[in-house]
């Protein structure tokens, strides 16, 4: 598993359209600070708060989709897992390890990331208060944190189809589409009651960051492993069992 693991990664660190998107991404996250600064210069709690959300709501969704393709799309798309599990991998093992080539991938793209944002706020010479730069990295996090688990869930259908398009839709569905929907219920008169934008993966990660700037630290942590343990844990448990009993004929 480990040449597995490291073969794919060096694979997918040449690929130049992965660091194009990824390039993409942060000019997104730029544009979206320097408007929102447009309109309240100087502002640290608005310089803040627009990273966040350039981060959640745009370059998010693009370091995914980048994330995505970049580790299931080029073997799906050359049936290479054909020949790697013909050489004796199990299914299990390929499984594991593009899962964890997914948390490399996206741990390393967020780490740069953090790296621009803070290189960033000091060129703008934004003095951030505490709540406020606490803020703004946990908003990198999430961005991490929804990156690895869409591009696993999302992974169900690659497994399960093979169709690289309808996969991709996926990633994009669960970033921009379910939260909407999820966002709507509140208008239904029965359904509102049960706040079900609260309990998605992404819900359950924005109350645990929630409780991590309000102080209740133990709380945030084990939200965020309990939504981790029951989305992302589940969507392995069903990719094994899809791929475990699929003909490798797509």
């Amino acid at each position: 598993m480990k040449n597995l693991i490291i073969g794919d990664i060096r694979r997918i660190l040449c690929k130049k359209s992965m660091w194009l998107a990824f390039v993409i991404a942060i000019a997104a996250i730029v544009g979206i600070v320097m408007y929102a600064l447009s309109f309240m210069k100087d502002s640290s709690f608005v310089f803040a708060t627009s990273v966040i959300s350039g981060i959640v709501d745009l370059g998010a969704i693009i370091i995914g989709v980048a994330v995505f393709l970049a580790v299931y799309g080029d073997d799906f798309k050359s049936m290479s897992i054909i020949s790697i599990i013909g050489r004796g991998n199990s299914r299990r093992k390929l499984i594991i390890s593009k899962f964890i080539n997914s948390v490399i991938l996206s741990a390393l793209l967020y780490l740069v990331l953090s790296a621009v944002v803070f290189a960033f706020s000091i060129f703008m010479e934004m003095e951030l208060l505490p709540d406020e730069a606490l803020a703004m990295y946990l908003g990198v996090f999430k961005g991490f944190y929804l990156t690895v688990g869409y591009v696993t869930m999302a992974a169900i259908a690659i497994y399960a189809t093979g169709n690289i398009p309808f996969s991709v839709f996926i990633v994009v569905l669960f970033y921009m589409i379910l939260p909407t929907v999820l966002s709507l219920t509140s208008l239904l008169p029965v359904v509102k009651n049960w706040h079900l934008d609260r309990y998605d993966y992404n819900g359950l990660a924005s109350t645990g960051l929630s409780s991590i700037v309000l102080g209740m630290t133990g709380k945030g942590i084990f939200l965020l492993i309990l939504d981790f343990a029951v989305y992302v844990g589940g969507a392995i448990a069903i990719i094994y069992l899809v791929f475990n009993k699929k003909e490798l004929d797509f």
